[in-house]
């Protein structure tokens, strides 16, 4: 029995010693980070997180970034630590040849350190340099500051303006003839999320380099799938804009612009991604999502066309601070579209749009379908909440143009998918030959062709469908009939 407590008492001094020295390894988790990482997992089913880690405990790749970043998602997804993985990235941050990747990691050590109690002024330091190096002189700026432990971020807004002059005794409203024209070798930026990565979804492929995306890397759907649209029309260069800084002010998060001033706001959501890294009130994300997180970058490599989601305010802020700039934006999910109708600038923005080839260029939107301001136009609107709050997108923008003429408006509420019927079946009995809707869906696409197929006369704006599969084919197959909501509508 002593022999037994002995041994027992023995094999628990070992034991606590050894849980001792794991704890006291310098690579432990000391500090709360600024940012409820498993917040983002409350608004997920179980059964998805459960197949996600299944699926990244068995993933492999050579590239020890993309194992880093396996290695963060499965620490965020199962809540248990793993600082180790911070290793993955440090070889990178030192030899690698490409200049993106190597400010990636450098900045991801610098950021994640704090969180493992191994936070150094000197990995900011090397972060900036590296900045400054592939031509980030606001990012730069700012690490530098964090390097000296004296950040003083400067934050700012941006103010949206437009007006649609409307002619007095104008009778026809135009849709649709907004375009932009994309010649090959133009430099397109764009969002991580759903174009060249997207983590939520087992997408980890690219290598988070500074070249230009393989075309056959571009993931297909969502924003991935309207690019690819746009590759197909004409051989453009197509960057992923990963590594965005971000500081926290309030309880919101913001980007910056080229000059490292903090305007644009971030979704909560996106900071919570297990790849985005915080330190206090600053972050840097790789999964950039959202035109809010893309400006300073686009900017500073010379992008000129920029594609992401657009359905926040910060986003479309940000795409209406690059228009300004003489930069391009497309926005496919565009909810929040109606807020820059009647802008000014040297860029053009557009949401959902129809893409085709002309020649050797891209032609995205130019589709431009007419409607008589006395004709009735019968519109799809929603009080649902998420995810079917977007199908109040052309009642946004609709309510909105009607502060520039007297616009006869119908507005139908839908409170789930699949009910596009009830907006055809208004039209019928108003006899109205036009609808504003949104297609998401096969059964709304199918019942959408079959009103439109009746009658020539017959017309459609369609609103937040640029991200799924039916809106191309429906500007294809109807070129008269089918255009979208135009942010330049003319009056005549």
């Amino acid at each position: 029995m002593k022999r037994f407590v002995g041994g027992f008492l023995l094999g628990a001094i070992a034991g606590g010693l050894a849980v001792w020295g794991y704890l006291s390894r310098p690579h432990r988790a000391l500090a709360t980070p600024a940012v409820c990482y498993s917040c983002f997992w409350q608004t997920q089913s179980a059964a998805l997180r459960k197949d996600l880690i299944d699926f990244y405990q068995q993933y492999r790749s050579p590239d020890e970034f993309v194992m880093g970043d396996v290695a963060y998602i499965l620490w965020r997804a199962k809540d248990q630590p793993n600082c180790d993985a911070r290793e993955r990235y440090r070889a990178i941050a030192s030899d690698d040849s490409d200049g993106y990747r190597k400010f990636l990691a450098r900045g991801i050590l610098a950021f994640s350190g704090s969180e493992c109690g191994a936070g150094r002024p000197q990995d900011f330091g090397a972060a900036a340099e590296q900045a400054r190096m592939i031509g980030l002189a606001g990012e730069a700026k700012l690490l530098d500051a964090l390097a000296q432990n004296k950040p003083a971020p400067e934050f700012g807004d941006v103010e949206l303006q437009g007006s649609v002059p409307a002619p007095r005794g104008a009778k026809t409203l135009i849709l649709g003839e907004s375009r932009i024209e994309v010649a090959p070798d133009t430099r397109l930026g764009a969002q991580v999320d759903r174009v060249s990565r997207d983590w939520l979804s087992y997408q980890l492929k690219w290598d988070m380099s500074g070249a230009a995306l393989p075309p056959q890397q571009i993931i297909g759907w969502h924003e991935g799938r309207f690019i690819r649209y746009i590759v197909n029309a004409a051989p453009v260069e197509v960057h992923p804009l990963s590594g965005t800084l971000v500081a926290k002010k309030g309880e919101k998060w913001y980007a910056p612009d080229e000059n490292g001033v903090f305007r644009f706001e971030v979704l909560l959501d996106k900071v919570e991604y297990p790849t985005t890294h915080v330190a206090g009130q600053f972050g840097l994300l790789e999964d950039t999502h959202g035109i809010s997180a893309l400006v300073s970058q686009a900017m500073r490599r010379g992008m000129q066309v920029v594609v992401g989601c657009g359905d926040s305010d910060g986003k479309v802020k940000a795409a209406y601070y690059l228009a300004q700039r003489g930069v391009h934006v497309i926005m496919p999910g565009d909810r929040y579209d109606d807020e820059l109708v009647g802008y000014q600038g040297k860029g053009v923005i557009l949401g959902t749009a129809p893409v085709r080839a002309q020649g050797n260029k891209a032609v995205i939107g130019g589709q431009p379908v007419r409607f008589a301001l006395a004709e009735t136009i019968v519109v799809e609107d929603t009080k649902a909440i998420f995810p079917i709050q977007y199908y109040d997108a052309g009642a946004r923008y609709f309510r909105r143009l009607a502060k520039a003429a007297p616009l006869k408006l119908e507005f139908v509420n839908v409170d789930d998918q699949n009910q596009i019927a009830r907006v055809l079946d208004r039209a019928d009995e108003l006899r109205a030959t036009a609808v504003a809707v949104r297609v998401m869906t096969k059964e709304e696409n199918d019942r959408l062709v079959a009103w439109l197929s009746v009658a020539p006369q017959r017309r459609a704006i369609l609103f937040h469908s640029g991200l799924y599969e039916f809106a191309q084919p429906l500007f294809e197959k109807f070129p008269q009939q089918v255009t979208f909501g135009d942010l330049r509508p003319r009056f005549e």
